[in-house]
């Protein structure tokens, strides 16, 4: 009672009014502080989780699975989720740091995907056009140089037929002017074997001393001629009524060319 008694009654009462308000004051600001700390590590752990499965996702955008739906046993309330949103904005702010980069950047590369999936297809078809068109254009040039080349088949072998005429008919001329020299050839000595057998006939009539006289003038090929185009007996007595040296060079003769 030592100290007490120091104090009167009202004093007493002061004091006790002042501790109570003191700790009226303190207990909001630790409340405040416990729920920013614990909104902090909730919103901090829901963000990493939300991070995950957006980088799992983002690989397929179209067969994203569909979050998984919380409990209502486990759904926070409405004030508690704007407690939750507030912590959770006051947490990045303190990091430095915001959701919506966050989602922009994870987001940015599953919505990429169909753009660079479009160009590539546009790209794969204007590569298959213009390898159409090349092949169009080198069926048409192959198609004109067959045309090209069948024309100068044709050419060639109407030249073919053209010089086989005219090698036919050069053979068919060469062939009839054979054959007319062969014709004239034999005529010509048709009639040398007519004319000698005439002139053998004139001979042969003649007298033995005027058929004598006549070889005397000719040459000696003539008159070796002539005597064996007559008969033998007519040559006898034809050489007989010739000088002796000329019957003798005549006979010599006969003798040297007969076979």
């Amino acid at each position: 009672m030592g100290d007490d008694s120091l104090y009167s009654t009202e004093d007493r009462i002061f004091l006790s009014r002042r501790n109570n308000r003191r700790a009226a004051l303190a207990s909001p600001s630790r409340m405040s502080w416990l729920w920013t700390v614990g909104g902090g590590l909730v919103g901090s752990i829901v963000l990493l989780w939300v991070m995950v499965q957006m980088g799992q996702a983002s690989p397929n955008a179209k067969g994203r699975p569909a979050l998984p739906q919380q409990d209502s046993l486990t759904q926070p309330s409405g004030t508690q989720q704007a407690a939750l949103g507030d912590d959770r904005r006051s947490a990045a702010e303190q990091n430095g740091e915001s959701s919506t980069p966050a989602d922009k950047e994870i987001q940015g590369p599953a919505l990429e995907v169909p753009r660079e999936v479009l160009a590539m297809l546009d790209q794969r078809k204007r590569s298959l056009d213009r390898r159409e068109e090349a092949v169009r254009q080198s069926e048409e040039r192959l198609l004109a140089l067959r045309a090209e080349v069948d024309k100068l088949l044709a050419q060639n072998e109407a030249m073919a037929k053209r010089i086989e005429t005219a090698v036919a008919k050069e053979e068919q001329r060469a062939a009839g002017q054979k054959t007319a020299q062969a014709k004239a050839l034999l005529e010509k000595e048709r009639l040398a074997l007519e004319q000698k057998a005439q002139l053998a006939k004139m001979y042969e009539t003649m007298p033995p001393e005027d058929a004598a006289a006549r070889l005397e003038r000719m040459p000696e090929r003539t008159a070796i001629q002539i005597l064996r185009l007559v008969k033998t007996k007519t040559a006898g007595a034809i050489l007989a009524q010739v000088k002796p040296e000329r019957a003798a060079k005549l006979t010599e003769q006969l003798l040297a060319q007969t076979p």
